[in-house]
């Protein structure tokens, strides 16, 4: 870095001094104009290629401690980091409380769309690892909705797991069991038909997740 810095200054009082030449040369710069000229760029190339070297400026009498202000800049953006951080917690946490009575009759828990959004950012701003025990704890909650969403398709008793997430190809097998899906079916009037393909659905989204959860406990 010190050595990139003290090429470019020298390549700028290379280019300045060539520059004021040509311009006293053409009468368009006096003696003193050149002076001036040639003094000012050399004063810059050295302020770049000394730059960590120096501790404060002054402009106009006032004297900026550059040390100083990039320490409070680098507190201020630590300051948002933890921000940040904190709020994608909240709704991390928000995104998967239940008020009330909460029921729903589709094959994936809406709940689930504004998690993957969130976890789009958090993504995106690598806080995955500050992260990792309340994305893990959403993850397997909404997981466990996804299985009771197949269950009140499929009443085989080996889709009622507790709190175990079973591995999806397992899952898949018990879930498209046809006796267990003729016994929801049943307890309606008239039959739904549709119980396969939300079953499916339902099953796409619970990998989805499982693959997440398996993705963050092994790193």
């Amino acid at each position: 870095m010190r050595v990139a810095l003290a090429i470019f200054g020298t390549l700028v009082f290379c280019i300045s001094a060539s520059l004021s030449f040509y311009l006293l040369w053409i009468g368009k710069f006096t003696g003193t104009e050149f002076i001036a000229f040639t003094v000012s760029f050399a004063v810059l190339s050295l302020a770049a290629g000394f730059a960590p070297e120096i501790q404060e400026v002054s402009i106009a009498g006032n004297v900026v401690k550059l040390k100083e202000v990039k320490a409070e800049a680098l507190k201020a953006i630590e300051s948002l980091n933890r921000s940040r951080i904190e709020m994608l917690r909240f709704f991390l946490s928000l995104g998967i409380k239940i008020e009330g009575t909460y029921y729903h009759m589709e094959p994936v828990d809406p709940r689930t769309y504004p998690f993957w959004s969130l976890m789009k950012l958090i993504r995106e701003y690598g806080c995955i690892e500050e992260l990792k025990a309340d994305i893990l704890f959403s993850a397997r909650a909404l997981s466990r909705a996804q299985l009771n969403n197949i269950y009140r398709r499929n009443h085989n008793p080996s889709l009622n797991t507790g709190e175990v997430l079973p591995d999806s190809l397992e899952l898949a097998g018990a879930a498209f069991d046809e006796a267990g899906i003729n016994a929801a079916a049943s307890q309606f009037d008239p039959a739904p038909e549709n119980y396969r393909a939300e079953i499916k659905e339902a099953l796409t989204e619970y990998s989805r997740l499982r693959e997440l959860i398996l993705e963050l406990e092994a790193a």
